[in-house]
C-alpha cells in the first residue's frame, strides 16, 4: 500500500521541482502565493502587489482580459505576453491559468508562467541566419550566372573563331605544298586542343549556372543533367509531372542544385550504376522531388563533418520552411526527399 503523503507535501514538491513560475492571485489580481523568483529576488518583494504593476502599458490590458476570462468561463487559458522582472527587464512569458474554486465559487487563479524570451530569441536568431544564407545563396547564383554568360559570349566565342580559322588553314594545307602539309599534324593537335578547350567552356557553364534554366525551364535543365551523368552512371531515368508550365525561379534553381549535389554524389561517393529522378506536383501547393540511387549507401550518423554536400540539400530546403528526407544505409543506397511549398517563393 502506498503511503498517505500530506497534500502539501505534494505541492511543495510539485513548487520545487518546476521549472515554471507558479504564482496564485486572486480575483482583484493581487498576488498571494509565488514558488519562486528571479534570482537574488525574495518573494516578499512581490506578495500582496497586484499582478499588473509588473504590466507594460502595452500588454496590461491582454494580461486584464485574460484574467477575467479565466474567472468568468472556467478552464485552462492559454496565453503570451510581455512582462517587467523586478530588475526592470522585459521578458516574454507564456501563461497557462485555471480558476482555484472553493465551495463552488471561483475565488483565485494559479498560473504557471515560463520565460519564453530565450525561446524566442534563438528562433529570431534562426530566421536571421536564414534570411541571410538565401541572400548569400541568392548572390552566389547571380555571380554563376553572370561567369556563365561572361564564359558563354567571350570565351567561349573567341575559341570558335579560333577554331574556324585553324579548320581553313587545315583545309588549304591538305592541297597545298609540301611543307605545308608537313605542319598538319601540328595544325590537327591544335584542333584538338581547341574542340577540348569549347567542351570544357560548356561543361564550366553548366556547372555554373546553364543558361537553359532561365531560357527553357527545370524539366529541360534536369533532362541535360541526366544526360551528361549517363557518361558516368549507366542508368539514369528521369520523370516528371508538373500541373504548370515552369515553376518559380527560386524554386527551380533549388531543384537544379539538389539534382546536381545527387548525382555528383551518386557518381562520386556511391558508385552507382543506376539512378532515378522523378518530379512531381502532388497538388497545387507542393512540388515534390525525389532522387533515389542504388549505390553503396552509408550511415548518415557518420558522415564527416567537412562533407557540405548534403548538408547544402538540407538548408536549400529549410530556406523554404521544408525538410530534406536523406535516407540511406551501407549495401542499400540513398534516397534524397524534398516537398517545396510553392507559397515560401513568392517575393524571392
Amino acid at each position: 500500500m502506498s503511503p498517505d503523503i500530506p497534500v502539501e507535501s505534494l505541492w511543495q514538491a510539485v513548487c520545487t521541482v518546476t521549472s515554471s513560475y507558479i504564482l496564485v492571485i486572486d480575483r482583484a489580481g493581487t498576488l498571494l502565493f509565488a514558488n519562486r523568483l528571479e534570482q537574488g529576488r525574495a518573494l516578499e518583494e512581490i506578495l500582496g502587489r497586484n499582478i499588473l504593476d509588473f504590466a507594460p502599458p502595452k500588454s496590461e490590458q491582454e494580461i486584464r482580459d485574460s484574467l477575467e476570462a479565466v474567472f468568468a468561463e472556467g478552464g485552462v487559458h492559454a496565453f503570451e505576453t510581455v512582462a517587467r522582472q523586478l530588475s526592470g527587464a522585459l521578458a516574454c512569458y507564456a501563461v497557462r491559468a485555471c480558476p482555484i474554486e472553493v465551495g463552488g465559487q471561483r475565488v483565485a487563479a494559479l498560473l504557471c508562467v515560463d520565460d519564453v524570451l530565450p525561446l524566442k530569441t534563438s528562433e529570431e536568431t534562426l530566421r536571421h541566419e536564414r534570411h541571410v544564407l538565401g541572400q548569400l545563396l541568392e548572390i552566389q547564383e547571380r555571380e554563376r550566372q553572370l561567369v556563365s554568360y561572361e564564359i558563354h559570349d567571350g570565351l567561349s566565342q573567341y575559341l570558335a573563331g579560333a577554331m574556324m580559322h585553324l579548320q581553313a588553314l587545315e583545309h588549304a594545307s591538305s592541297t597545298g605544298t609540301l611543307e605545308e602539309r608537313r605542319h598538319k599534324h601540328d595544325l590537327d593537335e591544335s584542333l584538338r586542343l581547341l574542340r577540348a578547350a569549347v567542351d570544357e567552356s560548356r561543361r564550366l557553364i553548366g556547372g555554373l549556372r546553364p543558361p537553359a534554366l532561365d531560357e527553357l525551364g527545370i524539366v529541360e535543365v534536369i533532362e541535360s543533367l541526366a544526360a551528361e551523368a549517363r557518361g558516368f552512371i549507366p542508368q539514369v531515368d528521369f520523370r516528371h509531372q508538373l500541373n504548370r508550365g515552369r515553376l518559380p525561379p527560386a524554386i527551380e534553381t533549388t531543384i537544379f542544385r539538389i539534382v546536381q549535389e545527387s548525382l555528383s554524389n551518386a557518381r562520386k561517393h556511391a558508385s552507382a550504376h543506376a539512378v532515378t529522378i522523378s518530379l512531381d506536383q502532388p497538388d497545387a501547393g507542393h512540388v515534390s522531388l525525389v532522387v533515389r540511387d542504388d549505390g553503396v549507401g552509408f550511415d548518415p550518423r557518420l558522415v564527416p563533418q567537412d562533407r557540405f554536400g548534403l548538408e547544402g540539400i538540407r538548408q536549400r530546403a529549410r530556406l523554404f520552411g521544408s525538410e530534406a528526407e536523406i535516407t540511406s544505409a551501407p549495401g542499400q543506397g540513398t534516397t534524397i526527399r524534398v516537398s517545396l511549398p510553392l507559397a515560401a517563393a513568392v517575393g524571392r
